[in-house]
């Protein structure tokens, strides 16, 4: 399939991934005019002059004529931004997210978006810095989208943001909200918790001089753990009860350890370190 090819895009929220989108947009030559929607224009302005966008606005007025929008803004706004845009932007406008929960949220934002064409949609790709300063064309490059269409949602439309993603160099899946929110709790957020209570964890037993002489392990394990922390506080408080059993999974294999090195039983050790260490190894073959 070729392509899409959009006159006017509207991209709610320019951080790392609105403005990486806008990049990449423009070095593919997917989009004539890329504009930023935001609330603060005073923060807007250098990446209009940065060339990263064509316009700037800090009012829903700026869809009037878009014929796709993409909010890359928290979540929880989603809702009244998509009330407000039902009002601007032209019927029928094709208009996605990048946001990393879904839920029965995707039902009360189809109802907000009216008689716009809605798909969430779930790029899996990011980074630990934030800011449209950190954008990186090639982003979305090698990496997954999910889409989470309801059965109403319109086949076209889906259809179409799945060329979108696909143009930009991803690999699309769809899926409905509710697996979504259970696969990507397992895949990403449970990472991230992990990343974030290990840091926390080493807060407690030193000062941070010590990492001078940490190797490369500490800091592949911890990546994630200098990502944006409002972010991931409204991530990880969305739905706790889905992160609630990969955690205590988490718990009960510390403690399993813990009990195997009190009880100096090498060949139990090496067991669980070679269980684990086939399940990372699997994990590579799964890898698109």
């Amino acid at each position: 399939m070729s392509a899409p090819r959009f006159k006017r895009v509207v991209i709610a929220g320019l951080g790392l991934l609105g403005g990486s989108l806008a990049l990449a947009l423009k070095r593919r030559r997917l989009a004539r005019r890329v504009v930023a929607w935001g609330r603060n224009l005073g923060r807007l302005k250098p990446a209009l002059k940065a060339g990263l966008v064509d316009e700037v606005s800090v009012e829903a007025a700026c869809a009037a004529g878009a014929d796709l929008i993409v909010l890359c803004t928290p979540y929880d706004r989603f809702e009244g931004q998509l009330k407000e845009l039902a009002r601007v932007a032209p019927r029928g406008c094709l208009v996605t997210d990048v946001g990393s929960v879904k839920g029965a949220e995707v039902a009360r934002w189809h109802r907000a978006a009216g008689p716009l064409r809605f798909v969430a949609s779930h790029p899996m790709a990011g980074g630990e810095h934030t800011g449209w300063r950190h954008a990186q064309a090639g982003l979305f490059e090698g990496a997954a989208c999910l889409l989470t269409p309801l059965p109403r949602t319109d086949r076209g439309a889906v259809l179409a943001i799945g060329r979108l993603w696909q143009a930009l160099g991803m690999d699309v899946a769809l899926l409905s909200p509710l697996e979504h929110d259970r696969l990507v709790g397992r895949v990403s957020h449970l990472p991230h918790a992990v990343a974030f209570a290990l840091a926390a964890a080493q807060a407690q037993l030193g000062p941070a001089g010590d990492f001078a002489w940490a190797g490369k392990g500490w800091f592949d394990t911890t990546r994630v753990a200098g990502s944006d922390p409002d972010l991931w506080a409204d991530i990880f408080l969305h739905h706790p009860r889905r992160l609630d059993a990969p955690l205590r999974a988490v718990e009960t294999e510390i403690r399993r350890l813990r009990k195997l090195l009190a009880a100096r039983r090498r060949p139990q050790v090496l067991a669980w370190l070679d269980k684990a260490a086939r399940l990372r190894r699997a994990t590579e073959q799964c890898r698109r």
